[in-house]
């Protein structure tokens, strides 16, 4: 990175701080252009264009970035990411797997795989999926909320019962919404709970 593009990339960092993004973007594109062999001003604008929900142009930029670094982790999840809300899960697995393979440990990578598993209907790998997400992140409830339902669409009961248990002991609003999508009653606490 060239000292004129770290200038920009600092001052952009800083306009979002205080939530000039239009700004930001303008100057982090001009950083683009100033270095397009360098990765973080282009990531930074597929991020932002992730959170305006262009996820066509947020797909683009870590399209690039990957391209130009195919072993970082962190932006093949961000191409996933995109990918998923583009509804192209088949695409977004794959840049979930190949993130996976560089660091077993991203949990949000094991989510998004999960995820894109489960919209494609291979309940089976998407509970695999959501497993690895929750042993590595143990008070995600929303991981052990998607597990849920891939349990119960599976007729796993038994195990959609431990979840819930394991739920209700950090998270009462994700064990409800969990109750509620599966059509569980709530049960009364054990003796152990009073």
């Amino acid at each position: 990175m060239n000292v004129q593009s770290w200038c920009r990339l600092n001052h952009a960092r800083i306009l979002l701080l205080f939530n000039r993004t239009a700004r930001a973007r303008e100057i982090l594109a001009q950083a683009v252009s100033d270095a397009p062999a360098d990765v973080m001003p282009r990531n930074m604008l597929g991020y932002l264009d992730a959170q305006n929900g262009t996820y066509g142009e947020a797909a683009a930029h870590f399209e690039i970035s990957v391209t130009l670094k195919p072993d970082d982790a962190n932006t093949l999840f961000n191409l996933g990411f995109a990918r998923q809300k583009l509804g192209k899960h088949a695409e977004a697995m794959a840049a979930f797997q190949s993130a996976l393979k560089l660091n077993a440990g991203l949990d949000r990578a094991w989510f998004g795989l999960g995820m894109s598993l489960a919209a494609l209907s291979q309940h089976e790998q998407a509970v695999s999926a959501f497993v690895q997400a929750a042993k590595l992140q143990p008070l995600n409830p929303h991981a052990l909320y998607e597990l849920g339902i891939q349990h119960h669409i599976l007729g796993h009961g038994d195990a959609l019962d431990k979840i819930l248990e394991r739920l209700r002991t950090f998270d009462p609003q994700a064990t409800a919404a969990l109750m509620r999508a599966t059509g569980r009653q709530p049960q009364a606490p054990s003796a152990a709970e009073h």
